[in-house]
């Protein structure tokens, strides 16, 4: 017998919690970035002023993201790691200008909202016996559907700004309840990869890297949108 073999469950587990793992260094290292800047006023002044540098780094997120996707599976654990690590921390800076239209109070409460419902959906898809392939389909166009909207919405803003503004609110909600759905889903899908590969095998840990990323995106993309819903702005 392999010495990565174990019993389905066991493995799935151990994949979940590296998974999980992985999602929280993440978490800390945007965190901390975002703080770090948000903190400093030359770095503040920098990163709010400088649109170009703003949307270098989403490029560079678009980037990362991308390759991380096509090229998991030839990287090497360290270059994934490395990757991930990277796309962290460049998502702290890029989430300063959202963070710094809202009180810190609100962020904090927003905060722990999101904590508490992307729990609450990752239980969902975990002990759920219900296969949620068809759900995450229609997630994935809906999040299509919207990705096309709030482009749609930017060219509002210049046409009638009211509107617009009533518009964004009502695909911030659409947003938050496509995440959570997707964060059901992903935590399906990954508890399933988890069963189906031996845990320990050189390419685990890239696949959880990846798996992570899913995760950490949906509650990134959760989280802004319930900031912007229920956020209090300075």
């Amino acid at each position: 017998m392999s010495s990565y073999e174990s019993t389905p469950d066991v493995s799935g587990n151990q994949f979940l919690s590296k998974v999980y793992m992985w999602m929280f260094v993440g978490m800390l290292i945007t965190a901390v970035a975002a703080y770090g800047i948000l903190s400093s006023p030359s770095l503040r002044q920098t990163f709010l002023e400088n649109n170009m540098i703003y949307f270098g780094l989403v490029i560079v997120e678009l980037v990362v993201v991308i390759l991380l996707s096509w090229k998991i599976k030839s990287m090497s654990p360290s270059m994934a790691a490395a990757a991930f690590i990277f796309y962290a921390l460049v998502s702290g800076i890029t989430l300063t200008p959202i963070l710094w239209v809202y009180t810190g109070a609100s962020i904090f409460l927003v905060f722990l909202i999101t904590a508490g419902m992307f729990v609450g959906m990752s239980l969902v898809g975990y002990f759920i016996k219900k296969d949620l392939g068809g759900m995450g389909r229609f997630f994935l166009m809906a999040l299509i559907g919207l990705i096309l909207a709030s482009l749609v919405n930017i060219i509002l803003y210049m046409i009638s700004p009211g509107t617009a503004v009533i518009m964004d609110f009502i695909l911030s909600v659409a947003a938050v309840l496509i995440f959570a759905g997707l964060t059901a889903y992903d935590t399906q899908k990954i508890k399933k990869i988890g069963q189906s590969i031996e845990y320990g095998a050189p390419y685990s840990q890239n696949l959880a890297i990846i798996c992570a990323l899913n995760l950490y995106l949906d509650f990134i993309n959760l989280f802004i949108n319930l900031l912007r819903i229920f956020g209090d702005r300075r």
